[in-house]
């Protein structure tokens, strides 16, 4: 060994020899430091548990006559009014009571060839959601119902019943809109659109053993999120975003900036903010159709009141009979929300039960089980970023259907065969494809 080579060894030893004599009298820092954390993470899953476990809830069936004619239009105010159970959480009641904003669960329920929609709330709130309900559909009837869910086996997949679902997501950042109910809208009736209908249709044909569970848990958000989709857009017409910097920059307190306390002498802040806004409504003409219209789409997005979602759906039937049919009806369903250029939703691959590798069956049985008790609990899926919708998106994903669209609950008219007409000319028979 060269003494270059005994030199560079002799600096390695030097130095891990200090890493351990450091190392020798912080060792128990660093432990305690471990423990705080997996406490502190103990501790708040605990006390949200505590918390959450004291709800009392309640679930309301909501049955609208079908000579009602309501566009979605009308449940959007019913999703504005569920925002009003917004209130944030103070440092005390969310580190020491574990309190949360509340949230509640709308769900298609398809069972024989039926269609239920449910609503899963705190008992607090049901006079706050029947009166919203009320005020758009003074048709409907409000009742309390069975929880579906506890007459079903604790534990799915069994050796009778099989299941298969899982959670949908948005394939782009949250700011992106999906397709909504206004452009599906027509100005003649019959040439509307139902964005329900497709899975109605679907639930109307499902056998005795056969269901079709579609959740939709919202938990209100403020309007914090909102920052997201103006970067997007400034990002988007080529606007650079002023960050702030050092201590001196921002005066909370006050509400302005440093640079805005020391011109304001020779120019107010607001001229500042109006010449911005003015910069990006120039750009915004500039711009291609195609960026015109997702800027579009996110302004109109982030102007509404939203929720944390989580989109699952269940579909359940006996193991000999289970066929993978309704599973795709209910994928078409979220599908036809989907743009290229937006948003749209797509499968969630860590709650999805179609794995790879080893123990595939297992892995696969694991998921849905998971997905089943999170359904029947209505939880969110714990460490994992929600999706974000506003009231616009969730009453077109969920909403009654429109009596003006057909479905097989209405009675339909048997088509009568007949010959063709005696003047329809015939076709020649060189003319026809030969065999």
């Amino acid at each position: 060994m060269g003494p270059l080579n005994s030199f560079f060894f002799s600096q390695i030893a030097a130095f891990a020899k200090s890493i351990a004599t450091v190392w020798d009298a912080v060792w128990w820092i660093a432990i305690l430091v471990i423990a705080a954390i997996v406490f502190w993470e103990f501790w708040k899953l605990y006390i949200t548990f505590k918390w959450f476990s004291k709800i009392k809830w309640k679930i309301l069936e909501i049955r609208i006559p079908k000579n009602v004619l309501k566009t979605p239009k009308a449940m959007e105010q019913v999703f504005s009014a569920a925002h009003a159970t917004h209130s944030p959480a103070t440092f005390w009641e969310k580190y020491w009571k574990g309190e949360k904003d509340y949230h509640m669960s709308f769900e298609i329920v398809g069972r024989a060839g039926e269609s239920h929609f449910y609503l899963r709330l705190p008992s607090r709130f049901q006079n706050l959601m029947e009166s919203a309900i009320y005020s758009q559909y003074p048709e409907a009837e409000i009742i309390e119902a069975e929880n579906y869910v506890a007459q079903m086996p604790k534990i799915i997949p069994n050796k009778e019943l099989d299941c298969y679902g899982g959670e949908w997501i948005l394939a782009n950042p949250n700011c992106y809109p999906i397709l909504t109910y206004p452009l599906f809208e027509e100005a003649v009736e019959e040439q509307r659109v139902d964005t329900i209908a497709i899975i109605i249709e679907a639930m109307s044909k499902l056998k005795d053993s056969e269901q079709i569970w579609i959740q939709f848990i919202i938990r209100p958000v403020s309007n914090a999120w909102k920052k997201e989709g103006e970067e997007t857009i400034n990002k988007l017409l080529g606007i650079e975003t002023t960050k702030k910097k050092g201590w001196l920059a921002d005066f909370q307190g006050f509400g302005f900036t440093l640079g805005e306390l020391l011109s304001a002498p020779f120019q107010h802040p607001s001229q500042e903010v109006k010449r911005k806004e003015e910069a990006a409504n120039f750009k915004f003409l500039l711009t291609n159709p195609s960026t015109k219209d997702i800027v579009e789409g996110i302004r109109a997005k982030i102007s509404k009141t939203s929720f944390e979602t989580t989109v699952r759906f269940l579909c359940i039937d006996r193991r000999e009979t289970f066929k993978p049919d309704n599973v795709s009806s209910v994928i078409g369903f979220l599908k036809q929300f989907g743009t290229q250029t937006l948003n749209a939703f797509r499968p969630d691959p860590k709650t999805w039960p179609k794995t790879y590798g080893l123990f595939k069956k297992k892995k696969s049985a694991w998921r849905k089980r998971m997905i089943y008790e999170r359904y029947r609990d209505m939880m969110f899926t714990p460490f994992k970023k929600q999706s974000i919708l506003n009231i616009e998106e969730l009453a077109t994903v969920y909403h009654f259907p429109i009596a003006a669209v057909g479905t097989t609950e209405l009675e339909k008219i048997p088509s009568r065969k007949g010959g063709p007409p005696a003047s329809l000319p015939l076709i020649e028979d060189e003319l026809l494809p030969q065999k």
